[in-house]
């Protein structure tokens, strides 16, 4: 069973990974201290939207982090460093949106938590909201744990 960190420190978006959960059998832990800490190894930490800029990360194999944070200083960086956000130096963008749907452009291939990479790709999406950054949060946190190709 994975386990996911969910650091949110201002913009709630545990609610929108809940479904992921049942799908890619993993346990969600969602934290919204300043400094945050689990008390067992994450597999992977989601960082909200609006969360703080400078990280110092609890260990975990995967991260996925809103393009303005940097890689942390205080520790080696986790294997697996995913942004998201509107600028083209992220790893995850988004290429479109509609009121029914989303274009989630992949620019650089990644790892996921099980065996696989995530090649560069567009994937268009259903969508219906959150605001545009939870959505690519939840679409990364999908494509980390294996369920999307």
């Amino acid at each position: 069973m994975w386990q996911v960190g969910v650091w949110e420190p201002e913009e709630p978006v545990s609610p929108l990974l809940a479904a992921l959960a049942r799908e890619a059998d993993c346990l969600i832990r969602a934290c919204c201290a300043p400094h945050p800490t689990w008390n067992t190894p994450l597999d992977l930490l989601v960082v909200a939207p609006h969360g703080p800029r400078a990280v110092c990360l609890p260990p975990c194999r995967a991260a996925l982090v809103p393009g303005d944070v940097a890689p942390p200083t205080c520790a080696a960086p986790p294997p697996i460093w995913v942004s998201y956000g509107c600028a083209s130096c992220n790893t995850l963008t988004l290429s479109s949106l509609t009121g029914h749907s989303a274009a989630v452009a992949v620019q650089r291939e990644f790892p996921h938590l099980g065996s696989g990479i995530v090649e560069r790709q567009e994937l268009v999406l259903p969508y219906s909201g959150p605001a545009p950054l939870p959505f690519l949060a939840q679409v990364g946190t999908a494509l980390l744990l294996g369920l999307l190709p």
